[in-house]
């Protein structure tokens, strides 16, 4: 059964708090591992598809800047998490016909620091992360109609209040256009992690969903449920939107590239 304590926070019985942290780990961790998956498939194909039209190195050409940040994402994330860094090329601009990497980084670390090991966790999906920050950031400051619109149909959507500072200003059609070129780079170049990212991930990830699962459930034993549910709407509105932003671009990438 469930009860409040003097305090108000309403606490749930053991079988219920399972099922809402089942729940939140839905939302937490299922979710987002299913948008990554789905965005290297899309954007895996569209620079499949592009380099069999135009050879390998047109990636180089329209996707540049995406594995440019695709690489400084898992650079930055490997030195947070204590990684050494061997070696790392940003963008590898003399790729061959043939194929092969357009950028890399070599980085080792101590597998008897746990810290370093659950890191890997999110070194190998950092790409997917890094530029839809990138994305977001550009449209908040390029096309910032677009960005609190968005922001607004999000928090609506999750039934959250929504605030913004940002000043409705007439269509600057040139700052759109560099908009629509940069975001189809970063989206091209970006949005594909490789097959040793996906393999490093999952050890960490698997121990890293066991922990929040425990700390969630942990959590909602002890009463805070509406605290944790708060928190996780505020997350998760900032996740649709970059998210949405992701893979609408990247829809749009593998439409083009196929015509």
């Amino acid at each position: 059964m469930e009860n409040k304590d003097e305090r108000g926070t309403e606490k749930l019985t053991i079988v219920t708090s399972l099922k809402v942290t089942t729940i939140y780990l839905l939302l937490i961790l299922a979710l987002p591992l299913l948008v990554v998956l789905s965005l290297t498939y899309l954007n895996r194909n569209s620079k499949l598809r592009l380099a069999q039209r135009l050879g390998a190195r047109s990636i180089v050409y329209v996707g540049g800047l995406g594995v440019i940040v695709h690489e400084l994402s898992h650079l930055l994330v490997a030195l947070l998490f204590g990684h050494h860094i061997n070696d790392f090329r940003l963008l590898i601009t003399n790729v061959q016909e043939s194929g092969g990497a357009l950028g890399y980084v070599n980085h080792s670390w101590n597998r008897k620091n746990y810290y370093q090991f659950l890191g890997n966790a999110l070194i190998g999906t950092a790409p997917i992360f890094g530029c839809t920050l990138v994305l977001l950031l550009l449209t908040r400051f390029m096309v910032p109609a677009v960005y609190q619109w968005g922001l607004q149909q999000t928090a609506s959507l999750l039934g959250l209040p929504v605030s913004t500072n940002v000043i409705a200003s007439p269509v600057n059609w040139l700052l759109v256009i560099i908009w629509i070129v940069l975001s189809v780079n970063i989206t091209i170049g970006g949005f594909d992690l490789s097959d040793a990212d996906l393999k490093s991930t999952i050890p960490a990830f698997i121990t890293l969903f066991v922990i929040i699962g425990l700390l969630l459930f942990l959590l909602i034993l002890l009463g805070y449920v509406a605290v944790v549910h708060h928190y996780l709407l505020l997350l998760l509105s900032w996740f649709i939107l970059v998210m949405v932003i992701s893979v609408v671009w990247s829809l749009v990438v593998n439409l083009l590239v196929r015509i």
